[in-house]
């Protein structure tokens, strides 16, 4: 029997290009996604879609969700922008450019009181993040009765993984026996593919039961020639973002390397 899997990767606002492939993919099939697929996985944005799925959300919402409410996440177009100064009041000139006030009040609103113990297997939901303190990624994950992240709240687990570094300040994560400091899952697993393969080979399927789709949100069409990154430094790759940009990239090709080699070998 087919042990099928669903992909989300991270990407900001564009996340409402994988809500726009869903929603035909929704279509196609004829039913929710919740009841086809067994195991979805989210990262950043992508958790934020991977949670709405599994709670059973249509596609067609969550494209609500990103065009009515995606200005409440991300308020600044500029970081010179005067409405930040309360921003950097907080945090200082070198501040995240957008308060997480938006992305907390937004993810409440979407899933309430529900947590991920509340979803459980039906269908298995994999949300990464990771941890400035342990320096070690957090795999939230519906199923596993894991005493730190069994019982955290399904708006607190995609605010975690959605709190990029410089976008959004790092989110304090208060779990029965630690206190974590959670960034975006992105910097580590951008895109999941591979960490819900793993979970999959876990739960004792076998890679010809394993069928995945995994969806992005996109790739940047701004190459960087090496006659000008052999020379650059801090400031060159931080301006305008770059050096975030590759950070978050250059995971999601190599997690997306790993399983299609490792899917790829079924056909050698």
């Amino acid at each position: 029997m087919t042990f099928r899997i669903l992909s989300l990767d991270g990407g900001g606002i564009r996340g409402v290009i994988a809500a726009v492939i869903l929603a035909e993919l929704e279509k196609e099939i004829n039913q929710p996604l919740n009841k086809y697929f067994d195991l979805i996985a989210g990262t950043s944005t992508g958790s934020i879609l991977a949670a709405g799925i599994a709670t059973g959300i249509p596609s067609r919402e969550m494209i609500r969700l990103y065009e009515q409410k995606g200005e409440r996440i991300f308020r600044y177009t500029s970081r010179f922008s005067l409405k930040r100064l309360k921003v950097i009041l907080q945090y200082g000139l070198s501040a995240p450019k957008h308060s997480n006030q938006g992305l907390i009040e937004v993810m409440k609103e979407q899933f309430g009181t529900t947590k991920l113990s509340d979803i459980y297997d039906s269908p298995r939901l994999l949300i990464t993040a990771y941890d400035t303190i342990s320096r070690m990624p957090i795999i939230f994950k519906s199923w596993r009765e894991d005493k730190d992240y069994f019982h955290v709240p399904l708006w607190e687990a995609c605010v975690c993984s959605a709190s990029a570094p410089t976008y959004f300040p790092a989110h304090q994560l208060k779990t029965q026996s630690k206190t974590y400091s959670a960034i975006d899952g992105g910097v580590g697993a951008n895109n999941p593919s591979s960490c819900a393969l793993a979970e999959a080979i876990r739960l004792n399927h076998s890679l010809e039961e394993i069928s995945i789709i995994s969806i992005g949100t996109g790739a940047s069409n701004r190459p960087i020639p090496w006659e000008k990154a052999k020379g650059w430094g801090l400031g060159q790759w931080g301006w305008q973002g770059r050096l975030i940009e590759v950070l978050f990239d250059a995971p999601s090709d190599i997690h997306r390397y790993i399983t299609k080699e490792l899917m790829g070998s079924l056909e050698s």
